[in-house]
């Protein structure tokens, strides 16, 4: 059984911040690296990817091609805003598989990633960036496989039984990737990762606002994960404040993230996409807050690693 962590690079919302006030919990936008052995599997590209990328290529074995595969649960600036200046993605030697809903706007994932990386909004295109990309629509329909031995991803159509016999034998898969969509994030909703692996299970669950009796589906989808990192985003107070309430907005309180965990029967909890206002005194005010409804709570901050 291999061991697994998870390294938080960035765990804020809406844009990166500065100051003395973020220093403890940082202030670089959404990403996540689940490691699983020598396997990484990287969640989202804000801000926080640009730091770890800058490692990887420093780190990087002259003689091993460097091979990642990232999964975007969106394509909202905060999320992908990294990505341009994410150091492999220059590489001629580096290998990056990308994965990413499809939306209503543009025909795949790819046309949507291209539509931002271009003038005039960006210098470089994104075929001038040197890395060999492979883009993939991902939807609820599909599993993405990693097989032992083989860097490159699989992805199949899981669930219809005309495909199975493309499934590999499951004595061959090291680490597997699930999604499920969820609606209530403007204005194309989002993607939810799941991440199984070592004899472990990871759910990232970020930009989601909960339901009345709780999110049934992505308590469904997380059931029994050892560590779910849900969207926390907002205390009650800041939720439901007149005359501008956030609540729609498609991010979650403190409690609803809670009562998913709970619901979902969860073993940890990682509270995540920080408000951009929230100081870290604020932060520490969240924790507690957090331990009262799930007690095995942690909150996310940048270069927190947590063992699985």
């Amino acid at each position: 059984m291999s061991d697994v962590s998870v390294t938080i690079h960035g765990c804020r919302g809406s844009y990166p911040v500065t100051g003395p006030q973020f220093n403890r919990y940082g202030g670089a936008t959404a990403c996540v690296v689940v490691q699983i052995g020598d396997r990484e599997i990287i969640l989202d590209a804000g801000s926080g990817i640009i730091e770890y990328g800058r490692s990887l290529v420093i780190n990087a074995d002259d003689d091993e091609p460097l091979t990642r595969s990232l999964f975007f649960s969106h394509t909202h600036f905060d999320h992908l805003l990294g990505l341009p200046y994410f150091p492999p993605i220059f590489s001629p030697s580096s290998t990056l598989h990308l994965f990413g809903p499809r939306t209503h706007r543009y025909p795949s994932f790819e046309a949507s990633i291209e539509a931002l990386i271009r003038s005039p909004f960006y210098p470089v295109e994104l075929h001038e960036m040197h890395a060999e990309k492979h883009f993939y629509d991902f939807s609820e329909t599909e599993v993405v496989h990693f097989l032992k031995g083989d860097p490159k991803p699989v992805k199949v159509r899981a669930h219809h039984p005309a495909h199975r016999d493309q499934l590999p034998p499951a004595d061959q898969i090291e680490v597997e990737v699930h999604t499920l969509r969820g609606y209530s994030h403007p204005k194309s909703g989002v993607s939810f990762y799941k991440v199984i692996g070592g004899g472990r299970t990871v759910v990232y669950a970020t930009d989601t606002e909960g339901f009345v009796h709780g999110d049934q589906r992505l308590a469904a989808f997380a059931a029994g994960a050892d560590l779910l990192i849900h969207d926390a985003m907002y205390t009650d107070a800041h939720y439901t404040a007149m005359p501008v309430p956030t609540q729609g907005y498609g991010h979650s309180t403190i409690q609803i993230a809670a009562e998913l965990a709970v619901l979902a029967e969860v073993r940890q909890l990682c509270l995540f996409h920080h408000d951009p206002t929230s100081t870290d005194d604020h932060l520490d005010q969240v924790a507690e807050r957090a331990r009262e409804l799930f007690a095995n709570t942690v909150v996310a901050r940048d270069g927190l690693i947590i063992a699985v």
